[in-house]
């Protein structure tokens, strides 16, 4: 299922499915109508995206159905056991049940009017329905941070459905239900770094050996990181062998380089998509598919990042994909520059956004008109700082409930949703245990991919002894000590050079095939400037910028054209 709306209060409104992917069809309901890629009766199940899936194995709609049934008093734990990506709904005739998974990574939405209410996968969908104008301080965050934080969208009283929750629809009302909390404590003294790893191993082992048994035409998506490492060690070796691979790269890149190197050490049947090869693509096109993303993710993240993927995946099989995601949360993605032991504060979640947040896909301030761009630096503080509240307050703690609830749900969620409908996609990284045995580790254990590389070296001694793209080798990161914390240092060290020299020179780093997609967007405006006309209505662009962006007198970045994009297509909408 990809298209997913269910209103209550209100009759159709044949217009807002242009909002939806695909060709939705309209089915009316006691009390208002549903629009699903499938007609649907008044009682019915749907899986929103293609997987359902435990540790252990599939779970059925039907028995989905009979979970969500029980809606408000619906067993929590069953739906916590299901492994993000994952969403669904129920009907039983005259109240709408959807439930998102515990991490909230697949994204749905809501929006309660005047005795009308919505829930969706699309919240482009529910603002045309709600008539929403824009969340100017969720712009402004976007504007500095490229995705978003808490659960705003871009557009006002539209809301995203928190992690770990379901929503009733009934009789013109939305109400959201908490099923899991987002505490991740475990029961008992935290484990150490041995028992936590020894625990992640046994779980990824037991993930792997059921989903290949259940789908032994899987492929493993392969890079040269630490996350796929993790999943390619937990495969058993006579597994791996003639196991299909995959690797997106471009000539030159380095993940094929030692993705090759993996599948010629364990007998993998790897494959590479050249990402720059094929036909050439021409602005106008360039522009289309941009647009499209822009849709796909509702406008809360960088469509350069997923236009290049969409180009690339259209020309793939969708079968089964294991994916690496989540990974961070072993070895603390916010922690180089952070002062251990530290109670979480105002400066340093002031420092955070400066030197991490904003690095990459901050617009550049001269493209947004002077008022807002004045503004937007307080307005995207207050509401990260907001997304602080009630998380731990030592801080490195506090800094992987961020990335998880914050990045993983906001950033990666919105890119992974995407993949979710359209392929059997999902994350082993994000089993709800072995996120709640990361957290549990103390942070000293876990800086400098100590955990990591404990758990890879735990599967796989051979595989740990083999360099990762960034030069360190994991079975050196698994043991405590001063080379390996001078080996890590290095590298954290190099990387944040490249930060502070992105913050200086105000540019930020482009995901793959973002700058040379963003270069044929700009010469499709130049071609067809009228394209870009309603931006000037938005008041949150510079005209004089935009004007010299046109005359070929300014060459944006990348992050601003994909801010400029969202714009595009918000602005058709409110």
């Amino acid at each position: 299922m990809r298209s997913f709306l269910a209103v209550s209060g209100a009759a159709p409104r044949p217009d807002i499915l242009e909002y939806l992917p695909g060709d939705p069809v309209v089915s009316r309901t006691a009390t208002g109508w549903v629009a699903t890629d499938e007609p649907v009766d008044d009682a019915f199940t749907v899986l929103i995206g293609k997987t359902a899936r435990t540790r252990g194995g599939d779970v059925s709609t039907e028995a989905l159905g009979v979970l969500l049934r029980a809606g408000a008093k619906v067993d929590g734990s069953r739906l916590a056991a299901l492994v993000p990506p994952f969403a669904a709904a129920h009907s039983d005739g005259s109240t709408v049940v959807a439930a998102t998974d515990w991490l909230g990574f697949q994204q749905l939405f809501w929006w309660q009017g005047d005795g009308v209410a919505a829930i969706s996968t699309s919240a482009l969908a529910l603002a045309a329905l709600a008539g929403a104008g824009l969340d100017r301080p969720a712009l402004a965050v976007q504007s500095l941070v490229g995705w978003q934080v808490g659960l705003r969208t871009v557009f006002a009283g539209v809301h995203k459905v928190p992690a770990g929750c379901l929503v009733t629809l009934e009789d013109g009302r939305v109400t959201p239900h908490r099923y899991v909390e987002e505490s991740l404590a475990v029961d008992g003294p935290a484990p150490g770094l041995e028992e936590a790893a020894a625990e992640q191993a046994e779980l990824m082992i037991e993930f792997h050996e059921a989903y290949l048994r259940d789908h032994p035409s899987s492929v493993l998506q392969l890079t040269g990181g630490q996350d796929t490492r993790v999943l390619l060690a937990a495969i058993r070796p006579a597994a791996r062998t003639g196991l299909a691979a995959l690797t997106l790269d471009v000539h030159g890149g380095t993940d094929s380089r030692f993705a090759r190197r993996l599948a010629d050490l364990t007998g993998m049947n790897l494959h590479v998509h050249w990402m720059d090869d094929g036909p050439a693509v021409t602005p106008a096109e360039a522009h289309e598919l941009a647009v499209r993303a822009a849709r796909d993710l509702d406008c809360m993240a960088s469509p350069l990042a997923l236009a290049p993927l969409l180009r690339a995946e259209a020309q793939l099989e969708q079968g089964h994909r294991l994916s690496g995601l989540g990974g961070e949360t072993c070895r603390g993605f916010y922690y180089f520059g952070q002062p251990s032991g530290a109670t979480t504060g105002p400066k340093l979640i002031e420092k955070l956004a400066t030197w991490r947040l904003y690095a990459n896909e901050a617009v550049e301030t001269a493209a947004l008109a002077p008022e807002f761009a004045a503004s937007a630096r307080a307005s995207a503080l207050e509401l990260i700082t907001e997304s602080f509240d009630g998380y731990p307050g030592e801080w490195l703690a506090a800094t992987d409930h961020f990335y998880l609830y914050q990045r993983m749900q906001r950033w990666s969620g919105a890119h992974g949703s995407v993949a979710a409908v359209n392929r059997h996609f999902v994350n082993p990284m994000f089993d709800r245990r072995f996120i709640q045995l990361a957290h549990a580790v103390r942070p000293e254990e876990k800086r400098n991919g100590l955990l990591t590389g404990r758990l890879i070296t735990l599967l796989d001694a051979e595989l740990a002894a083999v360099p990762l793209d960034s030069g360190l080798i994991p079975n050196r990161l698994g043991r405590p000590g001063l080379a390996a914390r001078t080996a890590a240092y290095r590298v954290t060290a190099q990387k944040a050079a490249r930060k502070i020299r992105q913050k200086l020179r105000g540019q930020g780093r482009p995901q793959l095939g973002a700058a040379e997609t963003a270069a044929l967007v700009v010469a499709h405006w130049r071609a067809e400037p009228s394209v870009v006309a309603p931006l000037r209505a938005t008041g949150l662009v510079d005209d004089g910028w935009l004007d010299g962006v046109l005359a070929g007198r300014v060459s944006p970045e990348p992050a601003t054209v994909a801010f400029l994009i969202n714009l595009l297509v918000i602005g058709g909408v409110s």
